[in-house]
């Protein structure tokens, strides 16, 4: 039987795996250390990658820590995966959980009222 995912899906589920333990045990900031990797998209040709993360920490800051960790990232991640190459990597405030909690939020006053 034909294999039914794509090799891009395979090497994004190990990026995104390998991403959350590196900001997780090895990357020094502190703001860093409770960002939570909801998603990743990978181009068809491997070379970028759309990382979705959620934090409870202000995401502005967030973003700047991941923007000067970005090259600390990708070493690390270069010397754990075994492909040729290692993509740009983009980090993204995933905002569908603070849209799901402001539905319920929503939903639950019009409950109550």
């Amino acid at each position: 039987m034909a294999k039914d995912f794509p090799r891009s899906n395979q090497i994004g589920q190990q990026i995104k795996k390998e991403i959350a333990q590196i900001l997780q045990f090895e990357v020094q900031h502190p703001l860093l250390k409770n960002i939570t990797v909801t998603d990743l998209e990978l181009s068809k040709d491997l070379r970028h990658a759309k990382i979705y993360f959620i934090s409870k920490q202000k995401k502005e800051d967030l973003l700047e820590a991941l923007k000067r960790s970005n090259s600390f990232i990708r070493q690390c991640l270069s010397k754990r995966m075994t492909t040729r190459g290692i993509p740009n990597l983009e980090f993204i405030y995933d905002q569908g959980i603070d849209h799901n909690d402001r539905i319920t939020e929503l939903l639950n006053s019009a409950l109550k009222n």
